[in-house]
Parts: C-alpha cells; structure tokens; sequence
C-alpha cells in the first residue's frame, strides 16, 4: 500500500521478488509433467489448512495495526482481505470429519467442501481487488482517530458478514457441486466446469489490480503482487491434475502455503525494519538532547545527571574525581568587536581543543554562555592541576586573536580555569557543592590576572 511499511525505493524487493517468481514458476514447470502422479503419503488437509489459517491470520493482524496508525482505507481493507481467508480457512478446519469426527458433510469432494474452497479463494481475490480500488480513489487525508476506529470495526463486520453469508445462507441455494467430484475423488468435472475460469479471472484481476495501482513503489507492493502470483500457480497446479491427493494436488498446497509464508516474512522483515529505524530515531534524539548544538559538546543537564550518579556510588566504589571549570577571559569584549558568527567560531575552536585534552572517560560540558566545565573521575588534584594547565596552554597556543584596545598588542584569547577535586571519603547527602566550589576557584583565577588555573582545596571553606 502507499504508504504502507517500507517507503523506501522497491528496486532491491523487485530483484528478489522477481527472482523468487521465476523460481516458482520453474518449479511449476517441473511438476506439470507428474501432476496426476498419485502419492502414497496420508492426508495432510488439516494441518495445511491450520498452517494457512495461523499465517494469514498474523498477517492480517500486522496489516490491520499498521491501518490503525496509518488510518488509509486500503490498508483496512487489505487487511480485512487477510482476515477474512484465515476466518474461512479456521470454518473449514472446524468442519473437518479428522478434526471433528461429528461432521461429514467436509469430506472431500462434498457440496459445502467445494463451496467453501471457492468462495475463500474468490472472497479473498475480490476483496484485495477492492482493496486496490480504495487505493487509487483514497483521499490524500488520513481518517480521524474516530473515523479509523469506525473503519476498522466495519472492515471486520464485513468479513464476519461474507463468511455468514457463504457458510449459512447461500450453500441451499447453490447447485449440488458435490457430483463434479466422484467418490475415488476425480475431479475433472470440476476442473472442466466454469469455477476454475472464475478464479483465474479474480486472481488474475488482483494481479493486476496491484500491478497497475501500486505500481511496485515500495517493498510491500511487491511482495503483495508475489504473493496473488502465488495463488495464479496455486490454481494451475491444482486443475493440471483430475484426482486428488496426486503430485499436482499437494504441489498446489505448497505454492498456497508459500504465498501466506512469503507475505508474513516481509511483514515481518518490514515490522524489523520499523524497529530498527524508531530505535535509530531515538538514539538520534537522545544524543540530541544531551549535546550542546552550538559546539558539539555535552550539555549542562547532561553534566548533571553524570556528576549525581558519581555521587551516589556504593562506599566501596568511592574515588576521588575533580570539578573543572573554564571560561573563555573578555568573550563579551571579543563579541562585541568581531561579532556574534566570529564569536561562535571561537566557542567551536575552543571546545574542540578542550575535548582533545582531557582524557577517555572524561566529561566535558557548555556550562551556559562561554563557560565550560568538565568531571576528571578518578582525578587527585595533582593529575588536575596537570590537565588543567595543559589545557590552558592548548588554548592559548590556537593564537586566537583577542579584541584589545592598543593596535600596537596583538592578544589572543585565553582561558581561565578553576578545579576543585573531592576527595574519595563517602559524600554525605547534603553534600553537593562542587561545583559551587569549582566556580570559586574560577573567580579566584579571574580575579588573580586570568589565563592560568586556580585550584580551591578540598578543605576551603564553602560559606
């Protein structure tokens, strides 16, 4: 469907799609020559027929969800196709004589057995047709939550309806079916009567109702023409042989049951698929909102939740770490000289030379405006002191002119830095005040001249 599941370019689903066609073709080819071969296995209808109905079932479940999000008629409609074969596939299950040994009137060949076979393969054909229409004349706006909900239960009111009428109300008005089938179980009667013409023309109508409408725009739409496709050998297989449970019989269950395996495995591909990019998308918003857009760096609310969970380590765990604050020393003064785009520069310039620095591990924050600060886990304030100054020198080194009022100097921007290192002692709750104390140091720095590192001792005084 437009729309529906995969959105991306269909040339890699067309490849494979078309590669799998041609492989069920030749396999039909193969088996033409031994269709009426008769085989010496046991009756494998109800399993089969649960198989069919368990697939189409969860395919209809994953369409009829992603119509719920979506709200696009054709993908009710679609999926209501889906469900409405599964529904007739489990009222066949239930009337078989091998699953309840009550009911006879299922065998093979019987007048309801013949009936219902039609009527779920044609069901199903008309409904995808149908499908396809909505599809073509579909609005552009999506139904309202209200509307989808309303389609929905009427989407499932319809299949629950036709089966109703195909199961309970037609069969006494339909011909006896049951003498186009002997008791040995030859069926040429019913492969040279007018049904087999019938469900040529509705499955090959859904071929081409998908064909021409989707026009194979997304992976989706080629594994749904695949999958009609199966169903067109389906019907061949099954009318090139005259008896059941030959070679031509069983061969045309397979390419039924590979038809249903084929749409669920690319649902399921595309439900994959789905995941895999929200995950992707998530992923992209959370790194989002904890980088600085501006440099690159970690933002303020990100420091924080690091530096509380460093906080709240077991006692056993405990190790010193080290609060470090920068701030770039006359940025206003720079900004209102060169401008705010050369002043953003400097910010981008400053924060990637900071980052190169520090060590793996280590977390480097925007602190808000042109200051910076950053957590040293595992960091005495030897080590700090030791970064610190590197990074101090790293900066100076970029030779980042500075504005100044005297032409004949050429400064460059510098950085000021201040650290307080906590001790790796267990941190009482009410202690949480590094980086109160990180930015004294910083003041401290600053009012000592700037461009150098100031380090407040663990046992300053914080009032």
């Amino acid at each position: 469907m437009q729309n529906s599941f995969s959105a991306t370019p269909s040339r890699p689903a067309m490849i494979l799609a078309g590669v799998l066609m041609l492989l069920m073709t030749a396999a039909a080819a193969l088996l033409l020559p031994y269709a009426n071969q008769p085989t010496t296995g046991s009756n494998l209808r109800p399993v089969l027929i649960t198989a069919l109905a368990v697939n189409n079932s969860i395919i209809a479940y994953l369409i009829l969800l992603h119509f719920y999000v979506k709200r696009r008629p054709a993908t009710g409609l679609l999926g209501t196709a889906f469900a409405y074969s599964a529904l007739m596939s489990s009222y066949q299950l239930l009337m078989l004589p091998e699953v309840f040994p009550g009911q006879h009137e299922m065998q093979l060949g019987s007048h309801l057995s013949i009936w219902l076979w039609f009527a779920r393969l044609a069901g199903f054909a008309i409904l995808i047709m149908l499908a396809m229409l909505c599809l073509a004349w579909q609005p552009k706006p999506s139904l309202s939550p209200r509307q989808s909900s309303g389609f929905l239960l009427g989407c499932l009111l319809l299949a629950v309806s036709l089966i109703w009428l195909v199961t309970q109300r037609l069969p006494p008005y339909l011909p006896d079916l049951g003498r186009l089938v002997s008791d040995q179980g030859d069926y040429k009667a019913l492969r040279d009567s007018g049904l087999l013409i019938a469900l040529l023309l509705c499955w090959g109508g859904a071929l081409l109702s998908v064909l021409l409408v989707t026009r194979l725009r997304s992976a989706f739409h080629c594994w749904l023409a695949l999958c009609c496709y199966g169903y067109l050998l389906y019907l061949v297989l099954v009318f090139s042989s005259s008896h059941r449970l030959t070679v031509g019989w069983y061969a045309s269950r397979f390419f039924e049951q590979f038809a249903a395996t084929v749409m669920l495995g690319a649902l399921l591909f595309e439900v994959f698929r789905l995941q895999k990019r929200l995950q992707n998308s998530y992923s992209q918003a959370y790194e989002t909102s904890i980088r600085d857009s501006l440099t690159g760096l970690f933002s303020r609310r990100h420091f924080d939740s690091t530096l509380d969970t460093i906080r709240h380590r077991p006692p056993e765990l405990a190790r010193p770490f080290t609060v470090l604050m920068a701030d770039i020393d006359h940025f206003k003064r720079y900004n209102d000289s060169f401008g705010h785009v050369q002043g953003d520069d400097c910010l981008r310039r400053i924060a990637a030379c900071m980052a190169q620095q520090l060590r793996d591990g280590d977390t480097l924050a925007r602190y808000g405006g042109e200051e910076f600060i950053a957590i040293l886990d595992g960091c005495d304030e030897l080590h700090a002191a030791q970064i610190a100054e590197r990074i101090r020198y790293a900066v100076e080194q970029l030779a980042i002119p500075a504005a100044s009022d005297n032409p004949a100097q050429r400064p460059v921007v510098t950085v000021s830095i201040g650290l307080y290192c906590q001790p790796a002692s267990p941190l009482a709750e009410e202690e949480h005040q590094q980086v109160e104390l990180a930015d004294k140091a910083l003041y401290l720095a600053k009012h000592q001249g700037r461009n150098r590192v100031c380090l407040l001792p663990a046992t300053a005084p914080t009032g």
